[in-house]
C-alpha cells in the first residue's frame, strides 16, 4: 500500500477546497486502493466545536469523535463495482501517522477498502469507484491507476482527464483538477504487455 500513499501532502490550491484522491493497484491478490479526503482546518474546527477554555483532554475528545465521524461519512459515501457487480467488504481508516490529523492548511483522512473475497477479474474488467462524499463543496480531485505485474490498465478516467499528471509529485497543480469527473474513478483492466 505504501506505493499508493506517495507523500501524504496537501493539494496546492486554496485551502477552503475541499479534495478527493483515490489512488488503485490491481494486482494478483485483488484490488488495492486509498482514498484520501482533506478537509479545510478552519471548517474542521467549526465542526469540532472545541472552545478555548475547554481543557486538552476534553479538546481531543472531540477531535477525535470528529476523525471517527469523517472515516465514517467517507466510508460510507464510497463504492465500488467490477463488471457492474458491487463488490462486499468494508472500508476502514489506514494506520499512518497523518491519518486524522491537521497538516498544511488541511485535516487529511486516510482510508482503503477489505473484500470479503478475493475479487473475480478478467481480461477488460471494468473497475468503478464511486464517490459521493460532501457533494455540495467546492472541491479539487486526483486520482491515479497503477499497473502491476499482473494487471495492467488499458484505460482509466484518471488517464483520460490527467494523462501522465496522474503520476505527478502530490503537491504538483498538474496533478490536480477541479473536473468533476475525477470524483469517480473508473478503469479497465488488461493483461500487461509482454516486452
Amino acid at each position: 500500500m505504501l506505493f499508493l500513499l506517495s507523500y501524504v501532502l496537501a493539494h496546492p490550491f486554496s485551502t477552503d477546497e475541499y479534495s478527493l484522491r483515490s489512488s488503485v493497484q490491481v494486482t494478483k491478490k485483488g484490488v488495492s486502493m486509498l482514498v484520501a479526503m482533506e478537509v479545510p482546518i478552519p471548517r474542521a474546527l467549526k465542526e469540532i466545536g472545541a472552545k478555548k477554555e475547554e481543557s486538552k483532554r476534553v479538546k481531543q475528545k472531540k477531535i477525535d469523535a470528529y476523525t471517527k465521524k469523517q472515516w465514517k461519512l467517507l466510508g460510507d459515501s464510497l463504492s465500488y463495482s467490477i463488471d457492474g457487480i458491487p463488490q462486499k467488504g468494508e472500508w476502514f481508516p489506514i494506520d499512518d501517522p497523518s491519518n486524522g490529523k491537521a497538516a498544511e492548511g488541511f485535516f487529511v483522512y486516510l482510508i482503503t477498502f477489505k473484500a470479503k473475497k478475493k475479487p473475480k477479474l478478467k481480461e477488460d474488467s471494468v473497475i468503478e469507484l464511486i464517490n459521493s462524499a460532501y457533494p455540495e463543496e467546492k472541491m479539487v480531485y486526483s486520482a491515479s491507476v497503477y499497473d502491476s505485474d499482473t494487471w495492467a490498465v488499458k484505460s482509466s478516467s484518471a488517464n483520460d482527464v490527467l494523462g501522465e499528471n496522474q503520476f505527478a509529485p502530490i503537491t504538483s497543480e498538474e496533478r490536480w483538477t477541479r473536473d468533476e469527473k475525477l470524483r469517480n474513478l473508473k478503469f479497465t483492466i488488461q493483461k500487461p504487455q509482454k516486452k
